[in-house]
């Protein structure tokens, strides 16, 4: 059992090696011999960054444009996977509703169903909405993802820190 077992994360290990030939090519071809994994720890950073960098660019162009609103809380999402969040429902300048999942943790101000929340909004985008104020949580949640691509990054690129 065991034996079949080893055999099986053996080929698995193989697949995934084979898998990243196309990289390891262009990273020879760059100068640059690295690992299985820190090829795949720069992959994971890039894919991070990928996820992260629209975000921080939507935030920097809702500061620059900013209006504000007064919303109301109208779900709070009490997924196990993830802290609670609310849904927050806001009315715009020329009248429209708007909705959004907001991706900060519910706190005291947003804690219930019905609760009133200030909101920051992009008048040319209302669609591109945020709960205004929390600067120090916003500031720890946007830290922490920039500190998961560079510890990736790092991994990726710092001869010795991870080997085959």
């Amino acid at each position: 059992m065991e034996q079949s077992w080893n055999s099986f994360w053996g080929s698995v290990s193989q697949a995934f090696h084979h898998a990243l030939l196309p990289f390891r090519a262009i990273a020879e071809a760059l100068g640059y011999f690295p690992t299985d994994m820190q090829i795949w720890c720069f992959l994971c950073g890039v894919f991070v960054l990928v996820l992260v960098v629209p975000h921080t660019y939507g935030d920097l162009v809702l500061r620059r444009r900013r209006a504000y609103a007064t919303g109301k809380v109208v779900k709070i999402d009490m997924s196990d996977d993830a802290p609670n969040t609310p849904t927050i429902e806001f009315t715009d300048r020329q009248g429209h509703i708007w909705r959004f999942d907001s991706n900060l943790p519910v706190n005291d101000a947003t804690g219930s169903v019905g609760a009133a929340v200030e909101v920051m909004y992009d008048p040319q985008r209302p669609n591109r909405a945020r709960e205004a104020g929390r600067p120090v949580m916003k500031a720890a949640h946007t830290a922490l993802w920039y500190t998961i691509v560079a510890g990736l990054m790092a991994l990726a690129f710092w001869p010795g820190l991870t080997s085959n």
